[in-house]
């Protein structure tokens, strides 16, 4: 936090907004976790009503023929029947479907200790942070102790929320001369312990695509969205795996204008087939070799993948 004599008021002021702004930001990513993983459990929970009709899903599916666009039967569950239609793909048989969808219950059901947990510390963390901003609004900003009641604010944060509060909140100088000596790139680990480098903004994306990255690295992009060049660092020689490319294009996804959209396009190539036009803005590239994938956003892979962030 600063101490320096000159214009020392101006700047606490500007520390303070910034770490209102701060706890603001995460008690909102606090609260979009805590309404994905319910938006999860929902679906665990129809996983499990669906699999507890087993008894009269699976005869069903026995006698059904392939290219059927449905399955009815009846639930006797209550003692009463009740009639019950559930869509199908005609393309694949009734049977191999209702394996499907068994199999997947099962696989949600299995992760539904882990995702209230991770429910519960996300609201526990945005209260306790709800409780941090209401302190801090409520603070006299010409008090003499205005400086050390910042900086207890600010610890206390850290220490509740390390992984939320991300050091936003210093002074607007020191911080512009710490990007100054920032990489053009945040470093992420991925599956495997691969790193993929994420561009700081378009003038950055040149720098970590033309003077970083090497052409045996894979490249990639969201496809049509403003966002930043991702790279990752796969060994010379070595294939980009089906990990290292979800892993990449999750990252590219977010650090784009398609943040928060369920299904991003992410353009995909290795480094040497990337080339930058002359005269063209910042950020503007040629790529040739271009493959696409289509990711479905995971919000619990996303999570895991910033948590990784190097310093």
């Amino acid at each position: 936090m600063a101490r320096d004599t000159g214009g020392a008021h101006e700047i606490l002021l500007d520390e303070h907004g910034a770490l209102m702004r701060e706890l603001a930001r995460a008690i909102v990513r606090l609260s979009k976790r805590v309404k994905a993983v319910n938006l999860d459990l929902a679906k665990i929970a129809e996983a499990e009503s669906l699999a507890r009709l087993a008894p009269w899903i699976v005869p069903a599916a026995a006698k059904a023929r392939r290219g059927a666009k449905s399955l009815a039967f009846s639930d006797w569950s209550s003692g009463e029947a009740k009639n019950i239609e559930i869509p199908l793909d005609p393309a694949k048989s009734p049977k191999e479907q209702v394996d499907a969808m068994f199999a997947r219950a099962r696989r949600l059901r299995a992760g539904r200790p882990i995702a209230e947990r991770r429910r519960d510390e996300a609201s526990v963390l945005a209260d306790e942070l709800r409780a941090l901003h209401g302190e801090l609004a409520a603070i006299d900003l010409d008090s003499p102790d205005l400086e050390a009641r910042i900086e207890s604010l600010y610890e206390r944060a850290k220490k509740v929320a390390p992984k939320e509060i991300r050091g936003d909140a210093q002074a607007p100088v020191a911080k512009r001369k710490l990007q100054e000596r920032a990489p053009p790139f945040r470093t992420f680990i991925g599956r495997g312990d691969t790193k993929i480098l994420v561009g700081r903004g378009a003038d950055r994306n040149d720098e970590l695509t033309f003077d970083v990255a090497r052409p045996h690295h894979a490249w990639l992009h969201a496809k049509g969205e403003a966002g930043a060049h991702v790279v990752v660092c796969v060994k010379k020689g070595a294939e980009l795996t089906q990990d290292e490319l979800v892993d990449a294009a999750h990252l590219a996804a977010h650090f784009s204008k398609a943040r928060g959209e369920t299904l991003v396009d992410v353009s995909y190539t290795y480094r040497r087939y990337v080339r930058k036009p002359r005269k063209s803005p910042p950020g503007t590239v040629v790529v040739d070799r271009e493959k696409v994938i289509t990711v479905r956003m995971e919000p619990a892979r996303i999570e895991t993948l910033l948590a990784t962030e190097q310093a």
